[in-house]
């Protein structure tokens, strides 16, 4: 199966180094990372230099700095992917060793796969920022348990490979899409024209595609206990009103094809 994981990217060198660090740790290898390069400084483009020198299967592509314009960028990534399979995701979130491995048992043309993330509270965050906790100890389920009683991350169930009986049960109740952790064909993204680049300001493009695919025809799955993502801590932007808004004019309008997408 030919994967390709396409990241959203702006600056912040920290966290895409442990990133990287993560992806060059994966139980399966054989994959593709696409940087999707919001106008980030010169500083990203060295730091892939150095991953690529190290065996990561990585390229880089970047646009000038216009303002927010993730969804243009990441259109760029899915056009010019050669990959069977997409999935989205940010430079702040760590993966499982096991991501790669577990999208490849549940990716299907016909289904949007739907993972979650862990989300670390700062003295985490700052701790694997400063080297001083190893990417290891987020494979810990007794370790991530505790640093959840002790306020240091949330929702350590993410992070727990559980048997697929419990999965199984778990994953039943419908879940909505994030653009952090979501994979899908190629095929179905360019069909309904990838992201709506007529989005302004933050916000509401990862559920206009979903939306979009559901007409297209695809089924959601969620993989709870399976696809984990650690998502390091900075303060969440604000939502945009105006996308919201456009939001809503979209599914009156009731398109599966944006209008202004990758083609």
């Amino acid at each position: 199966m030919n994967v390709e994981i396409i990241m959203a990217t702006y600056n912040n060198i920290k966290d895409m180094k442990l990133v990287f660090d993560a992806y060059l740790n994966q139980s399966d290898s054989n994959f593709s990372l696409c940087i999707a390069d919001d106008g980030s400084r010169d500083s990203v483009k060295s730091l892939v230099s150095v991953y690529l020198e190290l065996g990561l299967n990585i390229r880089h592509l970047w646009q000038a700095d216009a303002g927010f314009r993730k969804a243009k960028i990441v259109n760029k990534g899915i056009e010019t992917s050669v990959a069977d399979y997409i999935i989205l995701t940010d430079n702040d979130c760590i993966p499982s060793v096991n991501f790669v491995a577990d999208y490849k048992r549940v990716l299907h043309k016909n289904k949007l796969i739907i993972g979650r993330r862990v989300d670390l509270y700062p003295p985490v965050s700052d701790a694997l920022r400063n080297n001083k906790i190893a990417l290891q100890r987020l494979e810990n389920p007794f370790w991530l348990i505790f640093q959840s009683a002790v306020k240091g991350l949330k929702r350590p169930e993410i992070g727990i490979r559980f048997p697929a009986c419990i999965c199984k049960i778990w994953n039943k109740k419908p879940r909505k899409a994030i653009g952090a952790n979501m994979g899908v064909s190629r095929d179905a993204l360019l069909s309904v024209n990838g992201f709506d680049n007529d989005f302004q300001g933050y916000g509401f493009e990862e559920t206009d595609l979903e939306w979009r695919l559901a007409k297209y025809g695809l089924t959601s799955q969620t993989v709870l206990g399976r696809c984990a993502l650690y998502h390091l801590f900075h303060i969440e932007k604000k939502e945009s009103k105006e996308a919201e808004l456009h939001l809503q004019r979209k599914r009156k309008a009731g398109k599966m094809r944006c209008d202004n997408g990758i083609l």
